[in-house]
């Protein structure tokens, strides 16, 4: 063994001698990691019969040890990942297992193979979102860094943060349909096939063990689920992992910002005040420390900075052979107003006052024609309700932004497994109810002045509230 390694390796693990790697062998015989037995059939002479060599043998657990550490080595030499990959692999496996489930007689190993690649990259995204999530954290918060390093890595971050965050909104959006239409589909016959599949090469597997692998298969759909959808009592993390990556974008930016600060201005304040208690803690007297605390704040009055008439009056009893040092001479009294403000008070006239009748009436005027604009946008989508989103036709852009409007506020208290939501404007000036279509049903197409908007049919119905209900 000793032969196999080089001299830097040996080094590495302070291996030098046969004797050492003895000792490392039997400490791995006392931890359990080794099982020890002694070689007395390729003995050829007496010495070598008395002297005898050990066979060693990895154990159960000395097995599981080293896989442990190399997986751990695996983990720390691999950074961390936003994978957009991952996440189009996961919709295009729910998508062929939405194509499975839809045939009349489901294809057990197919749904069993995407299964499997499916909870593989789901397992991939989330542990390496993690980690890079943590390692990006843990960099924002470190006191100091490489500036030439972190600078240079600024643009690729902000650009790889960019592009991920807009795969995950759309990866959300087009797993979290495919999800719920797996789930109306009853997805527990390729859970169970799943479980069955992995306890098939087992010798003789008991039904607690179907149950429990049953069971984990169960918790990794809904954990899949959980991930992309979430619930009442917590938010879908896909939606926190895309909040924390928006939030890394600015706290990238404030970072890159205070080291340019730095840059520009080196002046250590702590270094500056530490200097200065080094020289109070030298100096010879009181007098000294009063000299140094004066020059170091200048906490003492400006008799100096200006004169008036009883300044002027009080020097011209000074005669000239006198000199006196202006600490010595008559302060300047301030009045109040320049204690509080800095400043004296303004002379003469008070500025007139300005009259904003007009742009208050400019103001009023405004806000009312906005509202007038916004009732009629309002009215104008109101008698056309109830009906689907395909049934409307090509709507102009107040009303759109009114259905928009709408839509989003009853949308946003739709529950889970919910199929129906309602809810009112800010205002309290219109109300609407929306019915979710089915999840096989086809998209509507709704062409505005912006753009054309693609999306699920649904039935929606507006009132507004100072009207009396159909």
């Amino acid at each position: 063994m000793l032969a196999r390694l080089n001299e830097e390796e040996r080094r590495q693990v302070g291996l030098e001698d046969e004797e050492s790697i003895t000792v490392c062998l039997t400490s791995l015989c006392d931890w359990g990691n080794l099982s020890a037995a002694r070689d007395a059939v390729s003995a050829r002479t007496i010495e070598e019969y008395l002297r005898p060599k050990m066979l060693y043998q990895l154990t159960q657990a000395g097995d599981l040890a080293e896989r442990a550490l190399a997986e751990f080595d695996e983990g720390l030499a691999r950074p961390g990942e936003l994978s957009a990959s991952a996440l189009r692999d996961i919709a295009e496996a729910l998508e062929e297992l939405v194509g499975l489930m839809a045939s009349e007689e489901l294809d057990t190993g197919k749904a069993v193979r995407t299964l499997t690649e499916l909870s593989s990259r789901f397992d991939t995204l989330v542990t390496r979102a993690q980690m890079f999530i943590g390692g990006l954290q843990r960099e924002l918060d470190r006191p100091e860094a490489e500036e030439v390093s972190f600078l240079a890595l600024k643009e690729e971050l902000l650009g790889y943060l960019d592009r991920f965050v807009k795969e995950l909104v759309n990866a959300t959006f087009r797993v979290s349909r495919l999800l719920q239409q797996l789930e109306s589909a009853d997805i527990s016959p390729a859970l169970e096939a799943a479980a069955n599949a992995e306890l098939k090469d087992a010798l003789s597997p008991t039904d607690e063990q179907r149950l429990r692998a049953l069971r984990m298969w169960q918790n990794r759909w809904a954990g899949l689920r959980g991930w992309f959808i979430g619930a009442h009592d917590h938010q879908a993390h896909a939606e926190s992992l895309r909040s924390r990556a928006l939030a890394a974008i600015p706290a990238l930016l404030e970072r890159v910002q205070r080291m340019h600060a730095l840059r520009a201005n080196r002046a250590d304040r702590a270094t500056d005040f530490l200097m200065l208690a080094r020289w109070f803690a030298e100096a010879p007297e009181d007098d000294d420390l009063h000299r140094l605390w004066r020059v170091a704040f200048g906490l003492h009055s400006c008799r100096h900075m200006r004169v008036n008439a009883s300044t002027l009056q009080a020097w011209a009893g000074i005669e000239d052979s006198e000199r006196p040092s202006w600490e010595d001479c008559p302060p300047y009294i301030i009045t109040i107003t320049q204690w509080q403000r800095g400043r004296a008070g303004t002379r003469g006239k008070p500025p007139a006052i300005v009259d904003r009748s007009v742009a208050r009436a400019a103001l009023l005027e405004q806000a009312e024609e906005d509202s007038r604009l916004l009732t009629a946008a309002r009215r104008a989508i109101a008698v056309r309700t109830p009906c689907t989103l395909s049934e409307l036709e090509e709507l102009d852009a107040p009303v759109f932004d009114v259905l928009m409007d709408a839509i989003g506020e009853a949308y946003a208290l739709i529950g889970l497994g919910e199929t129906r939501g309602s809810a009112s404007t800010a205002d309290g000036g219109l109300s609407v109810v929306i019915e979710l279509p089915h999840p096989k049903a086809v998209d509507s197409v709704l062409n505005t002045p912006i753009g054309t908007l693609r999306g699920p049919d649904l039935r929606i119905t507006l009132q507004l509230t100072d009207e009396p209900s159909a």
